[in-house]
């Protein structure tokens, strides 16, 4: 009786710590994506090229961007030169938070051709970075203010493993452009995806100037380099019909992000970001 007894206790132990490990897992994927950390994504590499935004945040392969960050001021990498190999460091700033970085693009003679500010959100596993312009320039000639914002890359950690059942709610924040030279941000970011069905929808709120968002239900595909993503139809109360795009980022479908472009409003896009709630 007392060797069963025994038995039990251990075969009872280690049922429990299973399903504590399991808890603990999910609890590890569950986010606060509202609330800015220390930690997460550590910097944006392949500056040069992106598998949403085609080009990246350079126009050409020998052109270059040149940073400021005020962290390290005093340092060689206060005001510093990019080019497509290099990648910018990240792991400084604060994830769940927006970072603007004053930048200065040049061709491939060294010419400033651009500047503006980088507009980045980064997450555990991911990073938006929008570029809220403020001059173009051709060289010789007088700089063309603007206040164009575009999406310029999209990256992170990719989840190779999806989840083959439930629903995953999103909550984050987007971004786009604005009037004053500064981007307007919204914490209005809720976004689904039915990982039974492999779909997913959702919907942006809070950004001036686009009234509701509406992101449409599409697929989960795969693109050219077999990462999980979706693509669907966005439409704005204001603008119209468009389209958005997104990735699903950590090792357990922790966060996306993506972003959305209107047919009527080319030179404003919407950069989004979210973690996973549920």
């Amino acid at each position: 009786m007392k060797k069963h007894h025994i038995l039990y206790m251990a075969l009872t132990a280690l049922t429990l710590g299973g399903c504590s490990s399991a808890g603990s897992s999910l609890a590890n994927a569950i986010t606060d994506p509202f609330t800015p950390k220390e930690g997460g994504y550590r910097q944006l590499s392949n500056i040069g090229s992106d598998e949403f935004t085609d080009k990246g945040l350079l126009p050409g392969s020998a052109s270059k961007i040149q940073v400021t960050d005020d962290q390290f001021i005093n340092t060689p990498n206060h005001v510093k030169d990019y080019s497509s190999r290099d990648a910018i460091p990240l792991g400084h700033k604060r994830q769940n938070a927006f970072t603007a970085l004053p930048y200065v693009l040049k061709n491939a003679a060294n010419q400033e051709i651009e500047n503006g500010v980088l507009e980045v959100y980064k997450q555990s596993y991911s990073a938006v970075v929008g570029a809220q312009l403020h001059n173009r320039i051709e060289p010789g000639h007088p700089a063309t203010p603007t206040r164009d914002f575009y999406v310029r890359s999209i990256q992170g950690e990719f989840t190779s493993n999806l989840p083959t059942q439930g629903i995953i709610t999103y909550k984050g924040r987007a971004m786009t452009g604005s009037v004053t030279g500064s981007a307007d941000h919204s914490n209005g970011l809720n976004y689904q995806i039915d990982y039974g069905a492999r779909k997913g929808h959702g919907s942006i709120t809070g950004l001036n100037g686009f009234g509701n968002i509406d992101l449409a239900e599409a697929p989960i595909t795969q693109n050219p380099h077999g990462h999980n993503v979706i693509n669907g139809t966005a439409r704005s109360a204001t603008h119209g019909a468009g389209n958005y795009e997104l990735g699903i980022f950590g090792p357990q479908a922790n966060e996306i992000a993506g972003r959305a472009h209107f047919n009527n409003q080319p030179n404003k896009e919407v950069g989004f970001a979210g973690g996973r709630v549920n």
